[in-house]
Order: structure tokens, then C-alpha cells, then sequence
């Protein structure tokens, strides 16, 4: 017995030392938990659709249905946040994902320096495009130009271990307007000192969308952090400036290095010229860098944006972090400049992978990949090589000078095990280079990967027709669709068979709901040119919209025959089998587009229907799993999966991965993409699983308006009887439901208004402001708003009184106020804004926006000392690039003291320029470089004129000569001012080009 008990032990022992010799040395790990971070946090929602923030053609169009937001604190609360954390040896990754699952920052741990900014405080201030942002770590855009809409809300999540031992955080959304679909998965390799970021970009629907994808990453500054940015130019954005040179300027700035931009405002450098696959930045006194790695032709956009080293920027410091520092941002996009959109195909997805690192001990890089970072310095009779490993190296360094190997050195390095050797070799410079295989390779030759094709970033002048309609191509890849749709129509009278115009007119029409004149469009485009491609997709999906399924196969049959439509064309047939519950065809189309597109979802999911209606359970499921591996957060799959089981683990299952800002978004559009496929009872049942919210119910009572009438009472009834705050509808396919819902109770004004929502995002406004008018008095404050919207220029009397009733509706709602008081404010009507705002200012003591208006009926009003004294005390919290605050502080000492000079008593007027010239920083602002200061001291020199200071008002005109030349071309805000100085002073070619700028007449005339 003992013998065998001996035995047994040794067995156990053995097999124990073999399970331990099989395990990696390095491990990965993740996990999840709820932590306390200090926290600046930011209020409710504005409750007025965002539409109002804008014209139809500016942001509030374009990011719609979301809702904007305007408040925010300025002390500071502990919250829990959900924190996913990803690390192996070398490094730890940190994820939130419900704060746009951005990631909060990365460590690399041999040193326990961040590489990625962390910022431990959420310090939320209106910079994003719906307002809230936080700086720090790495945030993930998509869609649309600007810091995501998803940047402050919670996002879709999920987190794994990986059969190789690595592990993953996925965090992704729906895009609302869009209707796209993005998901990053963050990975930390088990062995190596980076970590990867996988972006999947889907576009589900049958339009055409926006295509704009930049990671907006933050590092600390610091006067020895030099950014090594490959390329021989920049460009700024908005393509404002020409090319000009990197990274040594015109002015033999090296902007490379951080310190040497301390001139002029924030920057934008946009580096290009050159086919390199890295970008970072080293912080020399430390000894350590950060870098960014991807294929050129994955990520080709490199940018680095700085804060201006002035007030004006350094500002932002304590208005962003507690503690932490200024941060610069290292940002790489699939453009070259984030002006740069392009047309995001049908049922296409895009996919490609970036890594992220820490190094150090080497100097800046010279070159980087996933094996390592290595910077090589070359001395009259040496060459000193320096390599920081990211992955395990067991390999060859070589030299080779002209062709001929000159060293070899075999290396066995484990991920940040430095390496330095400086070796013997006398050798060329431009002659020679240095590489560890072919997985890392310096080339000394400084021009080896210039670019010579043509950049030229330049907006369209529209003379010609061509030009006209790239223009207007332009608009609408930014999704400014209603100034796009005006110009393809400009497109139209110089050219009337002009094809691509014809089609893309059509697919806008398309997307505001108007099929039948899309398809007119369309129609004279196929008269022309039978078989174009794009002008047969788009006749294809209006047909199906429409009902015309003979059509829409036909012209989507010839739509196919183009490898750009094929797979979408192939994925739309197969749609229409399934509305004729022909699935062995559905499965044939969805296989054929699958060959030609192997990420089309949408053929994916077609796929597994057809499947699971053709009772092939098997099969299904393993195309739910295999769209899973693709899409990881792919809801509609795990929904099929649970209508393959009808287990009720896989409902909650599926219900329990949707955790981001709007859930219900996300039930309908899977239930619309059922119902799109006649699927009514899927479509039904899962409507029913949503949350609450007007826009299912309606829905719902729509799709059973036919099969079950008193049910789709009952849903009706339901969905009238909701709260219309905070709802938005912009789905297109839900005009006819509206239109049946306003048809149906013509006495509730709810369905007009929502009806009218979605026709206003579409820039229909005529249909809109109809059946806004249409509706009664409801006791609804956001509609007067609304109505008041509409109104203000044709009838601003009406206005007014909506306005007004909108504050007595909901008195407890500062934003009605606010918005009455702006109105009072813009129409110059003194005496009410006075009144208005001394009401508004004892509810709201403490709201900044109520202040400010309150600041502008006062200076209307002339009581500049009561402005100036609320001015002293208010603390105002800026959005990024805002000067409203302090362009109201300088307005009104400026006009101080012009009625000091009507009264004669210039030592005051003086008194008060001399103060509009400062930047309190309570009131947002922080000094620039170069200020404008022309305009005071055109005045001040008035002043010392009538004292009889002949000296002193010399030199100031003299001042505002000097600064026009210094900062010429720059107009800055006074080039009026300028050119008066210029003329004085003989120069009169340039004052003629500033004395056509707008005048100062209020000062002018005050001085005369």
C-alpha cells in the first residue's frame, strides 16, 4: 500500500512539474471592478432637440437624434466608475467603459511611467460634440469630425481571455445618425511589452454614410518631450494653410519639440511626405518615449495637437485635471486630415489594427515596429545602436554599408531588455542600415520614403461643373446633406444628365423618406446609362422601399454585375427572397455576396435566418458564432441564438450585453431590420422586449395595425400616453408610421410633433414647421421652443409668446429662460431682457448661461458698472475655443469708457481701456500670445490727444502700426484699426486691404 501511495506521489509531482513547464512564463490578465474616481460630472440633457443649436447644414443636423449637453460642475464628487483592466508583465492598460469605453491610460511597469496620459480625475467640460469630455488616455472617433458623440456615456462592453493568452476589452456602439455600427478591441498580448487596438467599422444600412475614423490619443508635455512625427510638411486644418515645412519651419523653429511652440494660438500639425509606419515622442530628460505602430495604408493620418503654450492654452490645465498636468494629443486617422471624409459603401465594414508602446533608454526612435524601437547614432568612427525589445528577440543584428554586410551580432532579448552597442564601423552617412531581420529596419538615407505624388489639400472653387459637384460630394461625405443636395442640384441645371449627380441626388432623397422623387432621379440617370452600376443599386433599393420587388431584383441583378455593388447587391436579393420566404434562395444570395465581401453582417445574418427558418439549427448557430468572431458585439446574433434555443438564459444572455446610452435605439433597429425582412413576428416580439419608450410603441401598434387591430389600439394608446422629453425620432422608414399614427388620432399632437422632428432632421422644413402649426397648446415646454425655433424670423411676436410660455410651462427649467433671454437680447428689446433677466437671475443665482445673458441686457441697456461688477465675481466655464465671456468683458469696459470720454473724464475712459486689456481667468479665458489691443489704444491715443499728450498718443499709434506689420498677413480682430495706421503712416496699398474690413462704427462715430 505505502509503495503505491509512493508511486501515486510521484506521478501527481511529475505530472504537476510537466503542467508547470507548459505554462507561459508571462501571464495577461483582466478584470473588472467598480472604483471610485474623483469626479467633475455634468447635468441633464438640453430637453430641445439639437436640431436648434444650428442651421440645417451645421452640427445639430448632422448629430441628431443625440441630445446636446450644457451644464457642468465646478466641484467635484467621488463616483463609481466600472474600470476594465488589462496587463501582463510589462505593461497595464485601463478601460472605461462607461465613459466611451475610452482607455483611461496605460503604464508601461519596469518604470511605472504612464505612456499613455492617465488623468485621475473626470474633469467633464464642454469640448465634445455634444459638450461633455474628459482629457486623457485614448479616445476612439468615428463617424463624423469632432470628439464622438459616445465620448461621455457608456458604451457596449465585453471582456475575454484568449486562447493564446492574451485578453481582450471590446467597447463599441450604434453611431445614431449614421446607423453604423463601431467596436475597438483592446488587446494585451501575454508576451509582449504593447498593446493592440483592433477597430471593426460596419456600415448596416443600404446608403452610403460618412466615413471619418481618427484615435485621439493624450500624452503628458514637458520641455524635453520631442514628437517624432515622420514626414517633410504640415498642414493645419480646415486646410487653412498651404503645405509648409517639418519639422523645421520657414523660421528655423524645430517644432518637433514642444518648447519651441511657444508662439501663436493651439496647434494642428498634420504630418505628410512621407511612407512610415510610427509615430511617438520622447521625453529625453526621463529616458523614455511612447510610440504608435500601423501599416501606412491602414492609419496614414499622423497628428499631434498642442495647447497654446500661453494662458490662453496652459489655461486648460487646471480646467481639464487636478493634478496630472498639461497633455498634448498624438491622433492617427485613416485620412491624412481629419477636413478629409470620404463615402462609406453599403453593407461594408472596414478593419484594421494599431499598436500602441512604451520604450525607453534609447534616445528618440528612429524606427519602430511590433518587434522593438531602435535609434542609431552615427560618430566620424562609430555607430552606436540602441534597441528596446517589444517582443522577444532571438535574432540577427546587422549592418550592411552599400550592399555589403560590415557586422553581425546574434541577439536574445526579452520585451524591455535593453540593448546598446556601440560598434567600430566607420561608415557613409545615407550608405547604409541597421536591422534585426527584416522585422525592423533602419535605412540611413533620409529621402528613402519620401513621397513625390501630388498633396494638395484644397476646398473646391466651383467654377466648373466638375468641380461644382465635387464640392458638393464634399458637403455631403460630412453629412452637411441639405447644402450637399443644393449643390448637386446647381449640378443639374449646368449639366441635366450629369449621372453621378442624378444618383447621389436620388440617394439623398432617399434618406429624407421622399422615395418617389428619389426614384424620378434615379429614373432619368437609367435613361441615359442603362447599365451604370450605382444608378441600379440605388433604383434597386428604392424599388424594394416601395413594394416593386420584380424591379428591385432586376436592377440589383445589373448592380452586381460591379464589384463595388456586387456584394451589397447580392446581400439586398437576398433581403427580398426572405420578404418572399423563398430561403433556399436567400441562402444561395447570401453566400454569393459573402464570396465577394466576407465582413458583409448583413449577408451574415440573412445567412442564419434563412437557415434557422429552413429548420437548419446546426448551420445557424454556427453563423451567429461566426459573426460573433467578426463583430463580437453583435446583437441581432445573440438574439438569433436565443430564437434557435427558446432557452430563456439566452434572452437575458442577449438583453444583458446591451449596456450602452440608448438601449432602446438598438431594439428597434434590430426589430426594423426584421420587419425589413417580413419577419413580423420576430420583428413584434422583440419590440416587446424593449425598453419603454414612445417610438417602439408606435411601432408596435403599426406593425400590428392589419393582424391585430385592438392590440395596435392598445400600443397606440400607450405610446400617446408617454412623455414626450428627451424624444427624438430620425429613422426615415418611420415617416409612414407617424403619418398612420397622426391619421389614426388626429386629436393628440404628440405624433405631429415627432413626425415633424424627423421631417425637420431631414431638411424638409416646410413639412415640419405645417405640422408644428398644426398642433394645439399642449403643456409642453420643449414644443414652444420648438414653434418658436420656426418662427422667430417671419413672426417674431409669435415667437416671443412661445418663448414665454415655454418658461411659464416649465418655470423650473433654466434652459427656457435662457433661451427667452437670448431672444430679448438679439432683438435688442432692452427694458423686457432687463426685467426677464432679474427674474431668471433670483431662480437660477448660480447658472453661468443665465448670468452671461443677464451681463448682455445689462451692457444693451447701458448700465455697464452693474456688468462689470457681475463680471468680477462670475466663474465661467469655457467650451474649447470659446471667447464669448471675455469678448463680453472687454465690450463692456470698452464701451465704459467711451461714455467716460462723452463726459470728457478721459483718466477714466483710460482707466477702463486699460482693464479691457485684461484676461481674467475666471471668466474662462487665458491670455494669448500677441493680443489685439489696437482698438483701446486707438482710443487711449484719442484720450491723450484731448489732453494735450501729444507724446503718448504718438506712440500708441505707432504701437498699432508696428503690430499690424508684425502680424501681417493675420488680421487678427481690429485690421479696420490697422489700416488707418497704415494709411496714416504712408503704407497705403496694405491699408487698402484692411480698411475694406468691417468698421467699428459704434467707436468711430463715439470718437468724432
Amino acid at each position: 500500500m505505502r509503495k503505491i501511495r509512493i508511486t501515486t506521489s510521484i506521478f501527481f509531482l511529475l505530472a504537476l512539474l510537466l503542467i508547470l513547464c507548459c505554462v507561459p512564463k508571462e501571464k495577461s490578465s483582466i478584470t473588472e471592478s467598480l472604483e471610485i474616481i474623483k469626479t467633475y460630472p455634468f447635468g441633464d440633457s438640453d430637453p430641445v432637440p439639437i436640431l436648434i443649436r444650428s442651421s440645417l447644414w451645421g452640427k445639430g443636423a448632422r448629430l441628431y437624434p443625440y441630445s446636446f449637453i450644457d451644464e457642468f460642475s465646478k466641484t467635484a464628487e467621488d463616483r463609481e466608475w466600472k474600470v476594465i483592466r488589462l496587463e501582463n508583465p510589462y505593461i497595464l492598460v485601463s478601460v472605461l467603459p462607461e465613459v466611451g469605453g475610452k482607455i483611461w491610460g496605460a503604464m508601461e511597469k519596469s518604470t511605472g511611467r504612464e505612456f499613455i496620459y492617465k488623468n485621475h480625475v473626470l474633469k467633464f467640460r464642454e469640448i465634445a460634440l455634444r459638450g461633455p469630455w474628459t482629457s486623457g488616455g485614448i479616445e476612439f472617433n468615428f463617424g463624423i469630425v469632432g470628439h464622438t458623440p459616445a465620448g461621455a456615456h457608456p458604451v457596449d462592453y465585453i471582456y475575454r481571455k484568449n486562447p493564446d493568452g492574451s485578453v481582450s476589452c471590446i467597447v463599441g456602439s450604434m453611431d445614431l445618425p449614421s446607423r453604423s455600427r463601431w467596436s475597438v478591441c483592446i488587446t494585451v498580448p501575454r508576451d509582449k511589452a504593447f498593446f493592440e487596438t483592433q477597430s471593426f467599422w460596419y456600415n448596416p444600412s443600404p446608403l452610403h454614410q460618412s466615413y471619418y475614423a481618427w484615435m485621439n490619443a493624450a500624452i503628458s508635455t514637458g520641455d524635453d518631450l520631442q514628437y517624432i512625427f515622420p514626414g517633410r510638411y504640415h498642414i493645419a486644418h480646415n486646410f487653412s494653410v498651404p503645405l509648409r515645412p517639418w519639422p523645421v519651419d520657414k523660421n528655423g523653429r524645430d517644432l518637433s519639440w514642444y518648447k519651441n511652440n511657444d508662439f501663436g494660438s493651439y496647434k494642428s500639425y498634420f504630418t505628410v511626405g512621407e511612407y512610415e509606419n510610427f509615430f511617438g515622442g520622447y521625453w529625453h530628460k526621463l529616458g523614455f518615449g511612447f510610440g504608435h505602430w500601423a501599416r501606412y495604408d491602414d492609419v496614414p493620418g499622423h497628428k499631434t495637437w498642442i495647447w497654446g503654450q500661453s494662458r490662453q492654452g496652459m489655461i486648460w490645465e487646471d480646467l481639464l485635471t487636478d493634478s496630472d498636468g498639461q497633455y498634448s494629443e498624438p491622433q492617427a486617422g485613416r485620412y491624412l486630415n481629419q477636413n478629409d471624409h470620404a463615402l462609406f459603401t453599403p453593407y461594408s465594414a472596414d478593419n484594421w489594427k494599431e499598436i500602441w508602446f512604451p520604450y525607453k533608454d534609447t534616445g528618440p526612435m528612429a524606427v519602430a515596429s511590433p518587434v522593438g524601437v531602435m535609434n542609431v547614432i552615427r560618430e566620424d568612427n562609430s555607430l552606436t545602436v540602441n534597441v528596446c525589445p517589444l517582443s522577444s528577440i532571438d535574432d540577427d543584428l546587422i549592418v550592411i554599408e552599400a550592399g555589403k554586410e560590415v557586422f553581425r551580432e546574434h541577439l536574445t532579448l526579452s520585451p524591455m531588455e535593453i540593448l546598446s552597442r556601440e560598434l567600430d564601423l566607420s561608415v557613409k552617412p545615407g550608405s547604409y542600415e541597421v536591422r534585426i531581420s527584416n522585422r525592423l529596419v533602419y535605412n540611413d538615407d533620409s529621402e528613402a520614403n519620401d513621397l513625390h505624388r501630388p498633396l494638395k489639400f484644397h476646398s473646391f472653387i466651383e467654377n466648373t461643373t466638375e468641380e461644382l459637384f465635387l464640392s458638393a460630394n464634399r458637403f455631403e461625405k460630412e453629412r452637411n446633406y441639405y447644402l450637399a443636395l443644393e449643390k448637386y442640384l446647381e449640378v443639374l441645371e449646368k449639366e441635366p444628365l450629369h449621372t453621378r449627380a442624378l444618383c447621389r441626388i436620388s440617394e439623398l432623397y432617399f434618406r429624407r423618406g421622399e422615395y418617389r422623387r428619389a426614384l424620378d432621379h434615379v429614373s432619368k440617370a437609367l435613361d441615359n446609362v442603362m447599365y451604370d452600376p450605382e444608378a441600379n443599386y440605388i433604383y434597386g433599393i428604392i424599388s424594394r422601399r416601395l413594394g416593386n420587388l420584380i424591379d428591385a431584383k432586376e436592377t440589383l441583378g445589373w448592380a452586381a454585375r460591379s464589384l463595388k455593388f456586387r456584394s451589397t447587391a447580392y446581400c439586398q436579393m437576398a433581403e427580398i427572397f426572405m420578404l418572399e420566404k423563398r430561403y433556399d434562395l436567400a441562402e444561395e444570395y447570401s453566400r454569393r455576396a459573402l464570396k465577394y465581401n466576407a465582413y458583409n453582417i448583413n449577408a451574415y445574418q440573412a445567412l442564419s435566418i434563412a437557415l434557422r427558418k429552413a429548420g437548419d439549427i446546426k448551420q445557424a448557430s454556427d453563423i451567429n458564432n461566426r459573426i460573433l468572431e467578426l463583430e463580437p458585439l453583435n446583437h441581432l446574433s445573440r438574439y438569433e441564438s436565443y430564437l434557435l434555443t427558446q432557452k430563456k438564459q439566452e434572452l437575458v444572455r442577449f438583453q444583458s450585453f446591451i449596456r450602452n446610452e440608448l438601449p432602446h435605439e438598438n431594439y428597434l433597429e434590430m426589430s426594423l431590420y426584421y420587419y425589413s425582412l417580413g419577419l413580423i413576428p420576430e420583428a413584434v416580439q422583440l419590440l416587446e422586449h424593449a425598453p419603454e419608450y414612445p417610438s417602439v410603441h408606435y411601432w408596435l401598434a403599426y406593425i400590428l395595425k392589419d393582424e391585430a387591430l385592438q392590440k395596435s389600439r392598445s400600443w397606440l394608446q400607450k405610446a400617446n400616453s408617454l412623455s414626450p422629453a428627451m424624444v427624438f425620432p430620425f429613422r426615415e422608414e418611420s415617416i409612414p408610421v407617424f403619418k398612420w399614427a397622426v391619421s389614426k388620432t388626429p386629436e393628440n399632437w404628440k405624433a405631429k410633433y415627432y413626425l415633424a422632428l424627423i421631417y425637420w432632421s431631414k431638411g424638409c422644413v416646410r413639412e415640419a414647421v405645417k405640422l408644428i402649426n398644426d398642433c394645439e397648446e399642449p403643456d409642453f415646454a420643449t414644443f414652444y421652443i420648438v414653434r418658436a425655433y420656426f418662427n422667430k424670423e417671419n413672426n417674431p411676436e409669435k415667437a416671443l409668446s412661445d418663448m414665454q410660455k415655454a418658461a411659464a410651462v416649465n418655470s423650473s427649467d433654466w434652459h427656457n429662460w435662457y433661451r427667452l433671454l437670448e431672444f430679448l437680447n438679439n432683438r435688442k428689446m432692452v427694458d423686457k431682457a432687463l426685467t426677464t433677466a432679474k427674474k431668471a437671475v433670483n431662480k437660477f443665482p448660480h447658472n453661468t448661461s443665465i448670468q452671461i445673458e443677464n451681463v448682455r441686457a445689462l451692457l444693451n441697456g447701458q448700465k455697464y458698472s452693474t456688468a462689470a461688477e457681475i463680471l468680477e465675481g462670475m466663474v465661467a466655464l469655457p467650451s474649447e475655443g470659446a471667447t464669448g465671456v471675455h469678448s463680453l468683458f472687454v465690450d463692456c469696459h470698452i464701451k465704459f469708457a467711451l461714455q467716460y470720454v462723452e463726459r470728457k473724464d478721459y483718466l477714466n475712459a483710460i482707466e477702463h481701456l486699460k482693464k479691457s486689456e485684461e484676461y481674467p481667468e475666471n471668466l474662462g479665458t487665458g491670455k494669448p500670445y500677441d493680443p489685439d489691443f489696437r482698438l483701446q489704444e486707438y482710443i487711449r491715443a484719442y484720450c491723450y490727444d484731448k489732453m494735450g499728450d501729444d507724446e503718448k498718443a504718438e506712440q500708441l499709434r505707432k504701437s498699432i502700426y508696428d503690430y499690424t506689420l508684425k502680424m501681417w498677413p493675420d488680421k487678427k480682430e481690429y485690421p479696420y484699426i490697422g489700416g488707418l495706421m497704415l494709411q496714416k503712416y504712408g503704407d497705403s496699398k496694405k491699408a487698402r486691404l484692411l480698411l475694406r474690413k468691417k468698421k467699428p462704427e459704434q467707436v468711430l462715430s463715439a470718437l468724432k
